[in-house]
């Protein structure tokens, strides 16, 4: 707390120092047609107001910058934001995307684990991580609140925030169409059309449809390495083809949305919005890292290398590093299993569609009425190919449905002429349908085509009230004080094949919010706040046996926060720094490695004390052996999956500067920093009675620092046309999926180079032209440098299995793009 706090008073204090050493900075907002910096209109506390005056940590992301960053979809919004972390989830979990913010979030798509950051289309949440890696389709801009959230809206969350606000039907009678072609036959098209259908009636439709090829090239093994696929059966054969069939990482979505807006008189409006996406892309690009092997034999972990056996005896080939290849653009997937002869479609698929109905009533000057209804379905389909190889190590096929509706009412006023308060209700209910089959070669049964061909059934219940003040108690302080009180249900009927049972949970929980702000001048004000935040009870989704499948706790954390925002030399220079402390009282962290055999009754049945010839140690601290004999230890242990309560501190600093030094230049930066500390790194038997050592740095999936800064210069042409060059650079350190311990390392000679995503920067480059009326055209450049990287690993050998694999993040890529409003 020290750090982040005491940094944060330094730079105020440096702050307040330049404010009185010159009285340039005490000017006013800029005018029209100055130098000076935009002002930002934000909702975040359910009325309008300006950026710079609310005194939450807030990125706002105009759909301006999102046009000119090329971002098309929402997990690049992340790149501008301190301390967020937002990336396409690894291929395994299908269309998802894994968000953090401030250390804090969530990575698997499965309902058994509710979000740690609310994701809000329109004030509609999306309940699950699934589904959310969506287009960014006709945004007014994007709101991403730091810390946790509850008060105010919604369903509490105890990360932080992101709401995407879309535009409104004006009844204007204009509208755009854009069109954008690049690498990999990459074309994109977006039209939109606002109109009057009658004097209060108005509409907007919307449509999207991007197709780009993949950037990772499939190859049949077969084909390109004859003298090294023993009998393995060729996949293709016409001599043009380079051995090449086909291509991971495309795109192909379509999409539509639809809004009417009635305004029925100046106080009562309703609005009914429509949405459909069609997502058929292919799967996620996906890269064999390494094979992982026992250290101390070389061999393949535990039964992989009976199984590796057994294809050399069938096919002449072992499952062995001639599958890794040099370029993370290759891979020789064939999702499918030579020995069971199953075959997956390769692809990452959702179809989604929405409605939602708003209805906004000034019931008279001082109180306001909001009511959202809303409900949203998807379907989803996505496989992945573990091994990467024409081997069948491991390949999963998962089908999801969902389906969910909630409802928010919410009054808002202004009274005693010094409170603005807000109170409100929201209900939401989730089913969630999750059917996977997965085939592990290793682990599969006599004449079994799948280990698993499971069918789960979630369903999810939150009711929630909440009350939000703020008290003017001068004309510069103010005080924020806030209540929550929540009620989570959540049953399930569990059967993967392995393990068949049923749960549920319920929790009750009440979170508070509380804060100071004051304004010094109308361009400098900080404040400092605290809040709590809780995710509800889970189940581990993924047992092995029946030992593993048990409930798991929720989390709570209470968050500290100082900073302030400043906009210096008359409007020119703006920046906004906080520092925050939060107590993690509560956390969730999965816990790998191996365990002995139970039976169904949840009794180990191949105990041996320690000493026994041939046992091995589990992650728990237990021997035991094979039981069918004592010198074949591979058979003795399945993969552990579970999930403890651990609880940590984590303290940052986060900074946002712009500055416009003279008239047509803008030079922009953030910078985030998160300092990690969950107990286990004092006592790593927290981790379990095996566990000694904790050698990992930071959690999964959370750097410790990002940052990105951008230079913009736009200067006039002929005919009243501007011309703009720009440079985005964008960076974050290493993250890892999982956590490197005495256990994990004693079980796979994986090097933390291979576990994890290391650091990386990006460079982009764009060229806009604007003809100062209807049309804008622009060049650019994403990965200049063509970087290699990657956005995530998943490290499947800290659970006993001999692939590490990672998403390749995209190459160098060229795009022109042109737009015509009317």
């Amino acid at each position: 707390m020290s750090f982040a706090l005491g940094a944060t008073t330094v730079a105020s204090a440096v702050s307040l120092s330049l404010l009185s050493a010159s009285p340039a900075f005490a000017q006013g907002t800029a005018q029209q047609g100055s130098t000076g910096l935009e002002e930002v209109v934000v909702t975040a506390r359910y009325r309008e107001e300006n950026l710079q005056q609310t005194p939450i940590a807030i990125t706002a992301i105009t759909v301006e910058d999102i046009e000119q960053r090329d971002f098309t979809a929402s997990y690049e919004l992340g790149y501008t934001v301190p301390n967020a972390s937002l990336r396409p989830a690894q291929a395994a979990f299908g269309n998802t995307m894994s968000a953090f913010i401030r250390g804090i979030g969530q990575y698997d798509f499965l309902p058994e684990f509710e979000p740690g950051v609310g994701i809000y289309f329109d004030d509609v949440l999306h309940p699950v991580t699934m589904g959310s890696m969506v287009d960014l389709l006709d945004l007014e801009r994007v709101e991403v609140l730091r810390g946790p959230q509850g008060t105010l809206f919604g369903r509490g969350s105890i990360g932080g925030a992101i709401r995407y606000v879309s535009k409104k039907p004006e009844g204007a009678d204009v509208g755009s169409i854009s069109l954008t072609y690049g690498e990999f036959n990459r074309l994109d098209v977006r039209a939109s059309y606002d109109f009057g259908i009658t004097e209060n009636l108005f509409a907007r439709v919307t449509g999207v449809s991007k197709r780009r090829d993949g950037y990772q090239d499939v190859f049949d093994f077969a084909c390109a390495f004859p003298d090294q696929a023993g009998t393995l059966p060729r996949r293709i054969f016409n001599r043009a083809s380079g051995c090449k069939i086909g291509t991971q990482g495309g795109e192909d979505v379509t999409g539509a949305r639809a809004a009417l807006r009635w305004v029925s008189s100046d106080t009562l409006e309703f609005l009914l919005t429509a949405d459909y996406l069609n997502d058929d892309s292919e799967a996620r690009a996906d890269t064999l890292i390494t094979v992982a092997r026992d250290p101390n034999t070389g061999l393949l972990p535990g039964a992989f290398q009976s199984w590796s056996n057994a294809m050399e005896a069938q096919f002449g080939v072992p499952f062995d590093e001639r599958f890794l290849t040099s370029d993370p653009y290759k891979s020789y997937a064939t999702y499918s299993d030579p020995v069971t002869g199953i075959a997956f479609t390769p692809r990452t698929a959702i179809e989604q569609k929405g409605v939602s109905g708003k209805a906004d009533w000034r019931i008279n000057d001082q109180v306001r009425m909001e009511l959202i209804l809303a409900h949203r379905k998807f379907e989803s389909a996505f496989a992945t190919d573990a091994d990467q190889s024409p081997l069948g190590e491991q390949t999963v096929d998962g089908r999801q449905d969902f389906d969910a509706d909630t409802a928010e009412l919410r009054f808002s006023g202004r009274a005693l002429d010094m409170v603005d308060w807000t109170a409100g209700y929201f209900y939401y209910n989730g089913d969630f349908q999750s059917a996977q089959q997965v085939s592990i070669g290793a682990f599969q049964p006599p004449g079994a085509t799948f280990l698993v061909n499971g069918l789960n059934k979630t369903e999810s219940e939150n009711n929630s009230v909440f009350l939000h003040t703020v008290w003017t108690l001068t004309d510069k302080l103010s005080f924020t004080a806030g209540v929550r009180y929540s009620e989570d249900k959540k049953s399930e009927q569990f059967d993967n094949t392995i393990v068949q049972s049923t749960g549920s949970a319920k929790d009750e929980h009440f979170d508070w919010k509380a804060g100071l702000d004051y304004r010094f001048t109308d361009w400098f004000m900080a404040y400092a706040s605290a809040a709590t935040g809780y995710r509800p009870q889970a189940f581990n989704p993924r047992p092995f046996q029946v030992t593993q499948f048990v409930p798991v706790d929720g989390e709570e954390a209470t968050s500290y926060e100082l900073g302030f925002k400043a906009d210096f030399l008359e409007r020119r220079l703006r920046m906004n720094l906080a520092g925050f402390f939060i107590d993690y009282n509560q956390r969730i962290l999965p816990v790998a490695g191996i365990e002995c055999l139970a039976n169904n009754q949840g009794q180990y049945t191949n105990l041996v004390p320690a000493g026994t010839p041939g046992a091995v140690q589990d992650s728990l601290g237990q021997f035991c052996v094979d039981p069918n004999g004592p010198a074949a230890p591979p058979g003795a242990t399945v993969s552990r999956t579970f999930y403890d309560n651990i609880p940590a501190e984590v303290s940052g600093v986060e900074l946002e500067l712009a500055f416009r030094p003279v008239e047509g230049l803008t030079i922009s930066g953030i910078l985030g920093y998160t300092d990690f500390q969950g107990d286990e790194l004092d006592d790593p038997s927290l981790l379990g009675p095996a566990v000694t050592q904790v050698f990992s740095d930071n959690p999964i999936y959370v750097p410790e620092l990002n940052w990105n800064v951008t230079v913009a210069y736009s200067f006039g042409v002929a005919n009243g046309g501007s011309l703009t060059p720009r440079l985005d650079y964008y960076g974050q350190s290493e993250i890892c999926p999982s956590l490197r311990t005495n256990v994990t390392i004693a079980t796979t000679n994986a090097t933390e180079d291979q576990q994890c995503a290391d650091a990386f920067e990006i460079l982009n480059a764009r060229l806009e032209w604007a003809s100062g009326g209807a049309w804008t055209a622009a060049v650019g450049v994403n990965n200049v440098t063509d970087k290699e990287y990657y956005l995530n690993k998943f490290d499947l050998s800290v659970f006993g299995q001999p692939t590490i694999e990672g998403q390749p993040g995209r190459p160098r890529e060229w795009y022109v793009s042109f737009t015509r409003t009317f």
